[in-house]
């Protein structure tokens, strides 16, 4: 009744005053379970729905936007992977050992694969990670209870595909099993599938087919669903050049000959080979739902499981944020971007109204398209918002400087503006494209937050080049024609610069060496201490806990144990509920194995911790198991292997735009900022974690673009002071850009100070590596890479000849 929803709502509105973290959902259920009312009769005609966890689930997936979060921000499901051999690979194994060692490789290649599954569904923000000896934790920002069922459907798909000769006597063979029905030749088992081809009822058909496969299909190089001219669905198949060459001499050595294909065990057809098949092209037919074929191609294209996998158990998480540090973190970036804004208009006045509107327009056009494109976001996704939204300011930037020095010499105000974007476009093209070009290397060879982070950026630079380019033209163009707009005052924080920065080039050298020095030698010094538990792994702790009396949070959980043991220990929590609702269970992840040399093991040390703070909620029980890491080594040569192209990439492209020179101090000035940044943060404590990968990969981006725009003017000047030395022309570069490059560090600044003081703990790292990545980005684009450049041409200082100029 409605006076009962009212209790619900009521209880539900106590329990969220008590405790500001908790979420309207979390506090629903809680007060449902705490008044003993079944909220089952308002969900009807609903399949898998037992009990008021299931009840708050549904409705929370339906009233969720379009826009996927990820578990940070709206939690999600965990499944626990158990890890079975197949039989033929026990037969072949002689000891426990050689199983064990087995196991554990299957298990990372298991990983991978899992990992390429999800993100063909475009789910990259997934956290997989080793176990205990033989089961994998998969955990998936995934609230429906459709997509869980799904998604359970496609880990269970070890995608297995075998080509298997039927036998030639198949007929006969069969006749024999009518009489005895266990009957099956040597060698062969008995299969069988219902063919839909024919018109009527379905006709079963049954063969004999092998044991042993003619092939297998590891080979595979791609699988997509097709229809054929009756509108069936089908899966095509096309093999490399091994598998094409294998599948060629199958198919002639048994012509006429049916030959059943298989996948897990299941016999979806048996075409009779008509001739030999040199070119690699397969079918796989059957009575595909739109769902399976799409499942069964995705499953084909990111490989087949070494080993068979059992869920072990299920479980639903709750945001790692908790509610009020998701909002504070909502709330400090709106601040942010409306201090930003304010600068803007404040500093260039009719020019900052119109960049405002581009920014505004900017960041609604993201949330947009990664809404359009179901990607999801979260941390690395938001570090890639905030290098778009610095960009986007940025490229605004460049084209009212750019306005400003044509109105200084004398232009009208037209002709001013006109000028002003045409000697931008050039500047901002480059710089933004090496930065893309990096984004979509990172996207298409990196992998889970390497990739989404990359999405969101390569979305962000597009529409950052959009807003500024076209959009604040139109405004501009619009507003010319008005007889009022005949002025475009501006304030100017830097007048007629000259100073000598190529003079200083020997302190900058000496301070970024020793600042390198240090850097190294404190990653060399705490070695495995650098790695944060998302590297190393850990010992994973799960308790149980009472939330009748008041649910906590996260963040509470992991303040109450950073008080006692802030420098001995790494940790990571996460609230998750069981699959059937009826209790609430606490899951923690230590890196080391004892506490501050505490002899009983860190189950009893925490939960010693937590009953202390927490009495109400009689955390008990407690099991211990190893943990691995959520970036293991194949995520690792991954994520190597992507930063490699991309370095490649803007080499190749700087060097064609630019030359040689200017792409070597490029990757030289993107590697100090890296590594300078990265130890500052280690010699303060930090520890290298997801969050502090993604503002690394942020401050590469940064620093690229940074860079780039003081290159695009030195080219420039080059060309247009010819009888100026290299050293006199860089150092006029520097100078001219000078406002810029402040104003654009100072913009970028003003973000991240305010998510420092209000954005809360969750993204604290993740900021203070971008504020150090900032200020070197900045340093170097100055004092590194330009006096790489001049170092590189021998006549610095010296008058430059003509035909050097132009060779």
């Amino acid at each position: 009744s409605e006076e009962t929803l009212n209790q619900v709502i009521a209880k539900a509105q106590e329990i969220q005053a008590a405790d500001k973290n908790i979420y309207p959902a979390n506090a629903v259920e809680q007060a449902a379970d705490s008044l003993a009312i079944d909220l089952k009769p308002y969900l009807e005609n609903q399949k898998d729905v037992f009990n008021n966890h299931h009840v708050v689930a549904f409705w929370k997936d339906k009233s969720k936007s379009n826009l996927r979060l990820g578990i940070d921000l709206a939690g999600g499901v965990e499944f626990l992977i158990r890890l079975v051999e197949d039989e033929d690979n026990i037969a072949r194994k002689v000891t426990e050992t050689d199983l064990a060692e087995d196991l554990e490789k299957n298990r990372d290649i298991a990983i991978e694969i899992l990992r390429n599954r999800l993100e063909e569904k475009k789910i990259f923000e997934t956290e997989i990670s080793p176990s205990g000896e033989s089961f994998i934790s998969l955990k998936a920002p995934i609230v429906s209870q459709d997509e869980k069922d799904e998604l359970q459907k496609m880990i269970e798909m070890s995608a297995k595909l075998d080509f298997r000769l039927v036998h030639e006597n198949n007929q006969s063979e069969l006749m024999k099993r009518l009489g005895e029905p266990e009957y099956k030749p040597i060698g062969y088992e008995y299969m069988s599938y219902l063919d839909h081809s024919v018109k009527g009822e379905p006709a079963l058909r049954e063969f004999f087919v092998k044991r042993r496969p003619e092939m297998r299909g590891k080979n595979i190089d791609r699988a997509f669903p097709q229809r054929d001219t009756y509108g069936n669905l089908y899966i095509s198949l096309s093999f490399n050049s091994d598998g094409a060459k294998r599948f060629g001499q199958v198919t002639a050595g048994n012509i006429g000959r049916q030959l059943g294909v298989v996948m897990d065990g299941k016999l979806y057809s048996a075409p009779t080979i008509q001739g030999a098949i040199p070119g690699g092209q397969a079918q796989i037919t059957g009575s595909f739902s739109v769902e399976e074929a799409q499942s069964i191609s995705r499953a084909l294209n990111s490989g087949s499981l070494p080993v068979k996998m059992e869920i072990g158990a299920k479980f639903d998480i709750d945001p790692t944020l908790g509610k009020e540090t998701k909002e504070s973190g909502v709330q400090a970036g709106l601040i942010a971007l409306g201090c930003v804004m304010v600068f803007m208009v404040l500093y260039y006045l009719k020019a900052g109204v119109v960049a405002c509107a581009a920014l505004g327009v900017n960041v609604i056009l993201v949330l947009g398209m990664l809404t359009a494109f179901g990607a999801t976001l979260t941390l690395p996704g938001i570090a890639g918002i905030i290098l778009t939204i610095g960009m986007a300011v940025d490229a605004n930037v460049l084209i009212f400087e750019r306005i400003r020095e044509e109105l200084n010499i004398g232009k009208a105000l037209r002709t001013a503006i006109a000028n002003g974007y045409d000697r931008a476009f050039t500047t901002i093209l480059d710089s933004n494209l090496t930065t893309l070009f990096t984004a979509i290397i990172l996207m298409n060879v990196g992998s889970g937050p390497i990739k989404g982070f990359a999405v969101t950026l390569s979305i962000g630079i597009i529409t950052s080049m959009f807003t500024a380019l076209f959009m604040t033209r139109l405004i501009f163009d619009l507003w010319a024609k008005s007889k009022t707009f005949v002025k475009m005052p501006m304030l100017s924080i830097v007048k007629g610069s000259s100073f000598d920065f190529l003079g200083v080039q020997k302190l900058t050298a000496i301070i970024s060496v020793l600042l390198i020095l240090l850097a190294v030698g404190v990653g060399i010094f705490r070695n495995v201490d650098n790695l944060g538990i998302d590297f190393t792994g850990g010992t994973q702790i799960t308790f149980s806990y009472d939330d009748s009396k008041g649910q906590i949070s996260a963040n509470d959980i992991e303040a109450a144990i950073s008080h006692k043991y802030a420098s001995k220990v790494s940790y990571k929590t996460a609230l998750i509920d069981t699959a059937e609702g009826d209790n609430r269970k606490l899951e923690i992840v230590i890196r080391d194995k004892s506490i501050d040399g505490e002899k009983v093991s860190p189950k009893q040390v925490v939960k010693s911790i937590l009953n202390e703070k927490f009495p109400e909620q009689a955390f008990s029980g407690g099991q211990e198991s190893t943990m691995g890491g959520l970036v293991g080594w194949e995520f690792s040569k991954s994520a190597m292997w992507a930063m490699f192209l991309a370095v490649l990439g803007v080499v190749l492209y700087i060097s064609v735009r630019f030359e040689f020179a200017f792409a070597v101090a490029s990757i030289i000035a993107v590697i100090h900022d890296v590594i300078i940044a990265t130890g500052i943060y280690l010699v303060c404590g930090g520890e290298l974690t997801l969050p502090v990968v993604a503002a690394l990969l942020t401050i590469i981006g940064y620093s690229l673009n940074d860079t780039i725009v003081v290159f695009d003017r030195i080219r420039e000047d080059l060309e247009l002071n010819q009888e100026m030395g290299y050293k006199e022309v860089i150092n006029l570069s520097i100078n001219q850009t000078l406002s810029r490059t402040l104003l654009t560090s100072l913009t970028t600044l003003l973000v991240l100070v305010v998510l420092v003081l209000i954005g809360g703990v969750a993204v604290r790292d993740f900021v203070v590596v971008m504020l150090l990545g900032i200020v070197v980005g900045t340093y170097s684009s100055i004092f590194v890479a330009s006096p790489i450049v001049a170092k590189w041409h021998k006549k610095i200082g010296a008058k430059r000849e003509k035909e050097e100029i132009t060779a």
